[in-house]
């Protein structure tokens, strides 16, 4: 033998020893014990994940039940007009059972006026619009930001409109027969999948049963009567997938003064609120306007009112890493945006009838802004009270990448971005259910992050591990196969090698866009092809796609 035979021998010896390094969680996985076959599966929410997870258990013949407290599927790509019920300050519960009847099932009627609400605030505090804007667009290529059944046409745009992805998410719903009009039932016996314009008010395990219970409460309008109907009742599952994802209500920053604050009004209009309620750009024409926070929603409002306002500021933390998409959302904040450091306080206002603009905001520096309108809370979003007692406010604890509860995985989560990872863990979710894939162990999360000249990742530019996870997808593809190779199972692709290149033309065309000097405030100067782009990526499947930081 040659000694370039022997010599190449090695290499490949080493590429295997390494490869199955780093996929070895996924040959270890453990056989998962049910105490009973696991056959009726509540899915909580329908937006891209939801529906997914309730398609695939569909087609594998499990009996679904899709629970969405908002009238229509889209999760928070469903726009409406309509804005939600005003925020709290400080930050409220979003623990329901205190308003869960002590007997079930219980219907009840609501006229205009009772418990002093109108109709109109009862349904929107109930199914919370989404924090959707009219002129919003998504911050991903159509590539990684579709379905699969229903594919965009080839000349969609690569930058998407919230119209063209809601179209495109009813279109998945329809194809799988989930939209918010459908029932297509296998008999005249089969319940119905869908049950929209109902809240989850609370998960339990019954554990003399091992089913799990949800408490369900919908609500219907009667337009014949003007009245509102709400039910509330419970239902008996054997696994339950939380799709509704980690944040459901708007956070409200612990700021001194901001309670007082928030009581203003200009016209009768609050001139304080979070950025869930932001709609259109015209009526800040002429207005000077403080943003507060510097993720994705901070950035791109600052960008659809730009053009409209006098004077624009952003009130904006240091960042506590370095990831490339929170550097990207800093950079995308418009030429004409003010940047300024953390608010340290609201001073007292003397009325809360005139407005704001003769208030003080004092900074961490020192220094006093004035004269300002109108302030949009861009503060992130509270956890799901759906979520075990342990969660953070980052992602639920506990649970394999796979999304799996360790310690029950009959409970599961939809962990990822959808739009790539969700074909893939929701066919996982069939697969240990059925009894023909076992439960990856768990592995750590919070190290897995490459800094610069460190392992792999610092060949890996954000914006690709950001919208294109390939190794996480490489996971999924070795650990579904290994299994269905097992029991003779249907097979999963990794996405085709055109997205990757589709992807990289994005990223050239669409994120040369360094438009703010960010020293002076603790902040670096960004671009998305120099070095920094590979600082700190972070692998884990939650942190890393997450559309809106809360670190803000």
């Amino acid at each position: 033998m040659s000694s370039s035979t022997i010599l190449l021998t090695l290499v490949l010896l080493g590429i295997s020893i390494l490869t199955q390094a780093h996929f070895q969680s996924v040959f270890d996985a453990q056989k998962p014990v049910f105490h009973h076959p696991i056959e009726r599966v509540a899915v909580v929410g329908a937006g891209p994940a939801g529906l997914q997870a309730a398609a695939h258990l569909v087609e594998h013949n499990f009996t679904v039940r899709l629970f969405e407290r908002a009238p229509h599927p889209g999760g928070n790509w469903f726009y409406s007009e309509e804005t939600p019920s005003r925020e709290s300050y400080p930050d409220d519960s979003l623990d329901y059972s205190a308003q869960i009847p002590l007997h079930l099932p219980t219907t009840k009627y609501y006229q205009e006026g009772d418990d002093g609400l109108t109709l109109e605030e009862r349904w929107t505090r109930h199914w919370r619009p989404r924090p959707v804007w009219s002129n919003l667009f998504t911050n991903s290529p159509k590539i990684s930001t579709e379905l699969p059944d229903v594919p965009y046409t080839p000349d969609t745009s690569y930058v998407l409109s919230h119209r063209t992805i809601q179209r495109h998410v009813r279109s998945y719903a329809s194809h799988h027969c989930l939209n918010s009009n459908d029932h297509c039932p296998k008999t005249s016996s089969s319940p119905q999948v869908t049950s929209y314009s109902t809240l989850v008010a609370k998960v339990e395990k019954d554990e003399a049963s091992h089913l799990w219970i949800l408490t369900l409460r919908r609500l219907t309008r009667l337009p014949e009567s003007n009245r509102i109907q709400e039910d509330w009742w419970t239902e008996a599952f054997d696994a339950v997938v939380l799709a509704s994802g980690p944040y459901v209500s708007p956070h409200v920053p612990d700021i001194p003064g901001i309670v007082d604050w928030s009581k203003a009004t200009n016209n009768d209009a609050y001139c304080m609120y979070h950025s869930q309620s932001y709609r259109h750009p015209e009526g800040y024409a002429g207005k000077t306007v403080l943003i507060v926070g510097a993720s994705v929603s901070a950035s791109e409002i600052a960008r659809d009112i730009g053009p409209f306002t006098h004077r624009l500021i952003a009130s904006v933390r240091p960042p506590t890493d370095t990831r490339g998409s929170r550097q990207r959302s800093l950079s995308r904040f418009p030429n004409n945006t003010e940047l300024v450091p953390e608010i340290a306080s609201f001073q007292n206002l003397q009325t809360h009838t005139n407005g704001i603009r003769t208030g003080e905001i004092q900074l961490i520096n020192g220094s006093v802004l004035q004269g300002i309108d109108e302030i949009i809370l861009a503060t992130g979003y509270q956890s799901s009270a759906l979520y075990p007692p342990d969660s953070t406010t980052r992602r639920p604890q506990n649970i394999t990448w796979t999304g799996h509860y360790i310690p029950d995985p009959t409970l599961v989560y939809t962990v990822g971005r959808p739009w790539t990872i969700g074909r893939y863990q929701s066919y996982g979710f069939v697969k240990v259910w059925k009894g023909t894939a076992d439960v990856p162990p768990p592995e750590p999360t919070n190290d897995h992050k490459f800094k610069e000249g460190e392992g792999d990742g610092s060949t890996i530019p954000y914006y690709r591990d950001m919208w294109y996870p390939e190794a996480l997808i490489r996971k999924y593809v070795t650990w579904l196969n290994d299994a269905s190779l097992k029991d003779r199972g249907r097979f999963v692709d990794p996405p085709p090698i055109e997205h990757l290149e589709l992807l990289k033309y994005y990223a050239v065309v669409h994120l040369l866009n360094n438009t703010q000097q960010l020293d002076g405030i603790g902040l670096n100067l960004f671009s998305p092809f120099s070095k920094n782009q590979h600082l700190a990526i972070d692998l884990n499947p939650w942190d890393a796609f997450v559309d809106e930081d809360a670190d803000w």
